[in-house]
């Protein structure tokens, strides 16, 4: 944390959230009225909403220069994931607010993971439909010790179905959830009929706003077309043809050979999305990625009802038949996904405040850290290894009322 207001003051022109004039007045009017407290002045610049909370935040922790991703001014956090951070952010010389994925510092020379993230850039920008969160530019920072990806996308205000699992503290409803699955099966159709394969559907990537609208989002393992890319080819060299995809969700011919898939192992991934959100379970609980894996190539297929009894016999039979082990079984299209979960869709709304989502996801990591922080505390206490679990469970938050 900086220690003078002199320190803020630097900081705070350096970080170019503000013009410098802008920036000058009010240092000038803040300062005399400060007491020589810095966090004084960050809050005098909330208050007279020169900067965020989040920006002033960072201004205190001596992070100015990260609040600008080239001409994208970054206001708030969006998300956190496996890559990096995801900002609410805005352009410059625009006022309408943007997401901006911005690629973790640990992975700025790791060649697999920067494929990935330039695969997923370059995907996302060739597709447009409204099932689609679009990507609006990728690029690059540069900065002393190197450069750094980022990615500008749409911003949709909404939660993802596992935080829905989180609302509802256990399962959803199930004709809320088959039609944001029919919306996501639209905007897959899409995919597939221009010639790709998403191959990381699940709850995580799919988004669903206060509207009860849905978009599914990250192509960071999109397969683009029966021949490959170069980053495909240097996902598969890097990572293995057998690696890439979620275990809780992988088809079993993904599993063993990624590259060699077509739109029926989103099927697969969908249907056990579908699973989860029904049961606020995955499919196949086991100790380690591996044994979950083997699982969906082998084992009998779990049935919905079975868990939850609230859920008809004849979607349970659809969801079983969308998980099934051989592709042949399974719906060929996502057009028939629709077809068959049609009678059972019902839109509603979804109330909730995005802002309080925003706050209740920075608690969520903020609390994850301390775990993590904890446990390697206690690792290095004890010499009794542990199992890492495929899927943490959601955590519960606030269920919204449904209109």
């Amino acid at each position: 944390m900086i220690a003078t207001i002199e320190a803020f003051a630097e900081q705070l022109l350096k970080s170019r959230v503000v013009s410098e004039p802008d920036a000058q007045t009010f240092l000038s009017q803040a300062i005399p009225t400060s007491g020589d407290d810095p966090s004084s002045l960050a809050r005098q610049a909330i208050r007279a909403e020169l900067l965020t909370r989040f920006q002033a935040e960072e201004i205190l922790r001596g992070r100015g220069r990260r609040l600008r991703v080239n001409d994208y001014i970054l206001l708030d956090v969006l998300g956190y994931g496996g890559m990096g951070l995801v900002y609410v952010g805005r352009h410059v010389n625009r006022t309408e607010r943007v997401a901006v994925k911005v690629l973790g510092e640990q992975f700025k020379h790791d060649s697999g993971m920067r494929a990935r993230f330039q695969l997923e850039g370059k995907a996302g920008m060739g597709l447009d439909h409204h099932r689609l969160v679009r990507t609006l530019e990728l690029g690059e920072r540069a900065d002393l010790y190197g450069t750094t990806d980022y990615m500008v996308m749409e911003l949709f205000e909404g939660v993802t179905l596992l935080e829905g699992i989180s609302f509802s503290a256990g399962p959803m409803k199930w004709d809320s959830t088959c039609d944001v699955i029919c919306q996501v099966a639209k905007g897959l159709a899409y995919l597939h009929d221009h010639g790709m394969v998403h191959r990381d559907v699940k709850p995580d990537n799919i988004l669903v706003d206060a509207n009860g609208h849905a978009k599914i989002l990250d192509f960071g393992l999109t397969l683009l077309d029966k021949q490959g890319s170069a980053e495909e080819f240097s996902l598969a060299m890097i990572f293995g043809q057998d690696c890439l995809g979620t275990a809780d969700y992988i088809a079993p011919e993904q599993s063993l050979n990624s590259m060699a898939v077509d739109g029926r192992a989103d099927v697969y991934s969908l249907g056990c999305s579908l699973y989860v959100c029904l049961t606020a379970q995955r499919p196949f609980p086991r100790d380690t990625r591996q044994a979950v894996v083997g699982a969906h190539r082998t084992d009998p297929r779990p049935r919905v009802d079975a868990i939850n009894p609230r859920v008809p016999k004849p979607l349970a039979d659809i969801i079983e038949q969308m998980m099934a082990v051989d592709p042949a079984h399974r719906p060929q299209t996502m057009a028939q996904v629709r077809g068959l979960l049609r009678p059972f869709r019902r839109a509603r709304k979804w109330a909730f405040a995005f802002d309080q989502v925003l706050t209740r996801r920075k608690e969520l990591k903020r609390a994850l850290v301390t775990k993590s922080r904890l446990n390697s505390i206690q690792a290095g206490r004890s010499t009794k290894l542990s199992s890492n679990t495929v899927t943490d469970p959601p955590g519960q938050m606030k269920r919204p009322e449904e209109e």
